[in-house]
């Protein structure tokens, strides 16, 4: 920890929506952080990070894939100035209808580019990654809740997108037992909150939801603000590992639609399939069922208990549609 004992931050992906919301509440925690460079691949700086002073907070664009600049950024003055001891790596692309090649470019070449940066610069002593629940191999007995040793989905037919989770996961584990570098790997289950690409709550925005005859699976959503909690409690405590991120409901997904206020359309395989292509077609729904089929249809609970034992994290919102 630095001299000052706060905590000085790099962002990278700080214009996604989580990234935004970690930013402003790093900012306003002026006791505990001290800088906070954001880093994104906008050219200019957003709009609303104007408002920040910026004897705290820098704003700088970056391609995490352009090695010059990366190397460029770590040497500047300001990063060197800046005391950088905490990375936070989100910058990761949820949508699965991205470019193939440029999401997996990012979504993987960029986490070994980042780390590798991260293990060679001797002032950060802590990467932080969000990880997802999407890494966790679904099966139909699977047990009631997950904890971090479960097995995750090596599946050669899996999506692609979700290859890519896996891969960016394992790449964080390989390098946790650095003897400087505290790597932490955070894994929520399903994100809930405005304008998240998240798949439950895009499947939970549309009007119609689908579900495979037969099945109706238990589901745990976090609030966006829960995730946002983790993420503090990993910045400031001396902590690594790999943690399960549990939000405070969990219910069949039966309920969750009924509460989001959808309506839910049970179909054979098949239909949920093709209802869905249908769907997509018509720009009805951002939800791609073949990304992760068993979603709706497997229980997937994760164990948070170390998460709350270790990090100190406990959920305290409810999530909302």
């Amino acid at each position: 920890m630095p001299k000052s004992g706060k905590q000085n931050v790099l962002i990278a992906g700080a214009t996604s929506v989580i990234g935004r919301q970690v930013a402003e509440q790093l900012y306003y925690d002026d006791r505990n952080v001290g800088h906070i460079m954001a880093v994104g691949r906008e050219s200019q700086k957003p709009y609303y990070f104007d408002e920040y002073d910026t004897s705290r907070f820098s704003y700088h664009s970056l391609n995490i894939l352009k090695p010059r600049e990366l190397t460029n950024l770590f040497l500047s003055e300001r990063f060197r100035d800046s005391c950088i001891n905490v990375f936070l790596h989100l910058a990761f692309i949820h949508r699965n209808d991205a470019p193939p090649p440029e999401r997996h470019e990012l979504n993987v070449d960029g986490t070994r580019a980042l780390l590798t940066k991260c293990t060679e610069t001797t002032g950060i002593r802590k990467f932080i990654f969000l990880s997802s629940w999407d890494v966790y191999r679904l099966k139909p007995h699977n047990p009631v809740l997950l904890d971090e040793r479960a097995d995750l989905n090596f599946d050669q037919r899996a999506n692609p997108w979700i290859k890519e989770r896996v891969d960016a996961d394992m790449q964080c584990r390989a390098v946790m037992d650095h003897p400087r570098l505290q790597v932490v790997v955070l894994r929520p289950t399903g994100i809930i909150g405005r304008n998240v690409r998240h798949s439950m709550n895009e499947y939970l925005s549309s009007r119609i939801c689908p579900a495979v005859a037969g099945f109706n699976p238990m589901v745990n959503l976090i609030h966006t603000f829960d995730v946002i909690r983790a993420i503090r409690c990993a910045i400031h405590r001396p902590v690594k590992g790999v943690f399960n991120v549990v939000g405070q409901e969990a219910a069949p997904l039966s309920e969750f639609i009924r509460l989001a206020g959808r309506v839910r359309l049970e179909l054979p395989e098949p239909g949920v399939r093709s209802l869905n292509a249908l769907q997509r077609r018509m720009g009805l729904t951002q939800w791609d069922f073949s990304v992760h089929p068993g979603r709706i249809k497997f229980s997937c609970q994760l164990d948070g208990k170390k998460a709350e034992d270790v990090l100190g994290y406990h959920p305290t919102h409810h999530v909302k549609f």
